[in-house]
């Protein structure tokens, strides 16, 4: 018989604890299915640091047959059954031992990783979130989730109820939607063009166009009335952006020339660039960019995994042409989240198929490491998704 294990988190994804399971009479008395409270848990935790390296599945291991007593459930907590799990390119920060933008609690070995994902509560000893609530939170990479920490109204603001409409999948807006579209890259491209304060008429470039995040800025954008151009790995990238997502054009930064294909694209320059990559793109932006354009950073991918950082050569562009970069942080928008902004706004456009958003979606929480390492590499096109479980 395996001990009884189970990850705990509170909601606020900085700090992550690891919480003893004790039974909460309340919970136990309303569960009133003894002989359904254990259930196995599969998780996928660190096994080795990559560091600077590039990372492979060796970096990862899978645990199975952990069994979780349901009845467990404290009071204030709640335990999920993760039904869809983001793989997104920040969790790569949480392979370094040290430094990064992670805190030293999110890269404890032995511990699973952690990622955005939609989850339904299987048990819980919180009343703001009962049994069958749907969820959209930072959760473990595995079946079954302890969320601690609920009654402290300072960690409990990032444990998003969905809404009821969330299960509704008839309208062609598939619930894996509330960690894509509808969920942390929404927001990231939604809040992003805010930050940027974006005009019609204008031109905004996109880079990494084909990913999660950047294939809404551009679609978003062109309902805005701006010209959209963006990059992409792959020719197949490339006409997809063209044909299915209103990029008024594209190209592939692997095969062409960027100094040439931005001339050919944007004849009239760029005001905007919504840059998620960095490096001798970036580069090539500063010098290039319009008077008084603006640049907003939310990563670098091309700096990420393994890869030697480019030196940026052309800062002094910013003082010549008024130009300016703007950082960007995720939890600092999460009002669009709360106030319906977001759902209210890109939620009618995918019904109405005004804009299309692609998702890759994988099963089997066992193999995250395998589609997390190709999301690194560049093989997929749009939001890398698992699919743990059906609602």
């Amino acid at each position: 018989m395996v001990a009884p294990q189970l990850s705990a988190t509170p909601a606020h994804p900085l700090f992550a604890l690891s919480i003893p399971p004790a039974p909460h009479p309340r919970i136990l008395a309303s569960l009133d299915m003894a002989s359904t409270n254990i259930v196995s848990n599969t998780r996928v935790v660190r096994a080795s640091y990559a560091n600077k390296a590039r990372v492979t599945e060796a970096q990862f291991r899978v645990e199975s047959n952990l069994e979780i007593d349901l009845a467990s459930v404290k009071e204030g907590e709640v335990i999920l059954r993760n039904l869809y799990l983001s793989l997104d390119p920040y969790v790569r920060f949480t392979l370094d031992e040290t430094g990064g933008e992670t805190p030293a609690s999110w890269r404890t070995l032995n511990d699973p990783f952690y990622g955005l994902g939609v989850a339904e509560v299987v048990a819980s000893g919180c009343e703001k979130y009962p049994v069958g609530t749907l969820v959209s939170v930072n959760t473990g990479y595995e079946k079954y989730t302890r969320v601690a920490g609920l009654n402290d109204p300072n960690t409990a603001s990032d444990i998003r109820v969905l809404p009821a409409h969330a299960r509704d999948e008839s309208t062609g807006v598939p619930l894996s939607n509330y960690i894509s579209a509808l969920g942390m890259p929404g927001l990231t491209a939604f809040a992003g063009l805010k930050v940027l304060g974006i005009e019609a008429g204008k031109t905004i470039f996109v880079g990494s166009a084909a990913g999660g995040v950047g294939q809404l800025v551009g679609q978003l954008a062109k309902t805005q009335g701006l010209r959209v151009i963006g990059s992409a790995g792959s020719d197949e990238k490339v006409s997809y952006l063209a044909e299915k997502q209103h990029f008024d054009g594209a190209f592939n930064y692997k095969t062409e020339d960027a100094r040439e294909a931005l001339a050919r694209l944007a004849p009239n320059g760029i005001d905007y660039y919504y840059d998620t990559v960095g490096g001798e793109i970036l580069d090539l932006v500063l010098e290039t960019i319009n008077d008084m354009g603006k640049i907003l950073s939310i990563g670098m991918v091309s700096q990420e995994n393994g890869k030697e950082p480019y030196p940026i050569r052309n800062l002094n562009h910013i003082a010549r042409k008024g130009a300016s970069i703007l950082g960007f942080i995720y939890w600092h928008h999460l009002k669009y989240f709360t106030n319906g902004e977001l759902d209210g706004t890109i939620r009618p456009l995918l019904e109405r198929k005004e804009i299309n958003y692609r998702e890759e979606v994988f099963d089997g929480i066992e193999n995250a490491p395998k589609h997390f390492v190709n999301m690194l590499d560049g093989k997929y096109a749009g939001k890398v998704i698992i699919k743990i479980a059906d609602l």
